[in-house]
């Protein structure tokens, strides 16, 4: 929901990040992000949007407030971090906290309102797969099938590992009480009958 209390929908295309009215598909708003090298997904949490890519030195995550009308440029722009910023993996949201996995295997931990660093640490492995959160514990699954569970929270505080012993690039989902996670050769449902 905008601030205005209709409902919005937020895409990247190129260059910037934008909000569209769902009735019509009128384009709201857009504001300025780096470009190249686009490819986790948008995340949004508390009125903001979470914007993470680019490439060569430029690479970013941003926060915008969500809202306002017209070229916005960075005028809606709260915080921008350099430090841990994935390139392919997606950002995770769960407040107050944002999260990311850098491809090289570095967790982070985010302040969502400031974007300064809570804690950040080698987990090893790569990641293409983007992580996913429930029950209050968030999901790292590396590409050598090794999901990495971590508490939530302001402390990085590893509570299992769990190999599959299969390669893997899928992001898991989550559905009810199940994991799902697609390797190269199955698909595991992992979870209580």
């Amino acid at each position: 929901m905008g601030p205005d209390s209709h409902t919005e929908v937020v895409s990247e295309a190129g260059d910037v990040v934008q909000g569209f009215d769902l009735r019509t598909g009128k384009r709201l708003w857009t504001s300025k992000v780096i470009g190249e090298g686009k490819v986790p997904s948008t995340v949004i949490g508390d009125g903001l949007v979470f914007t993470s890519g680019g490439w060569g030195g430029k690479e970013t995550t941003k926060a915008f407030k969500l809202g306002g009308t017209g070229d916005l440029d960075e005028s809606n722009l709260v915080w921008e971090q350099r430090k841990g910023m994935p390139k392919v993996p997606s950002l995770i949201f769960v407040k107050p906290f944002l999260y990311a996995i850098t491809d090289g295997g570095i967790a982070s931990c985010l302040n969502s309102e400031t974007g300064a660093i809570v804690w950040q640490e080698r987990v090893g492995g790569n990641f293409s797969a983007s992580p996913v959160a429930a029950d209050g514990r968030i999901y790292f699954v590396g590409d050598d099938g090794e999901t990495t569970v971590l508490a939530a929270g302001p402390q990085f505080d590893v509570l299992a590992r769990n190999p599959l012993g299969e390669k893997l690039q899928a992001s898991p989902a989550i559905a009810g009480k199940h994991i799902f996670i697609r390797t190269g050769k199955s698909l595991y449902c992992i979870g209580g009958k």
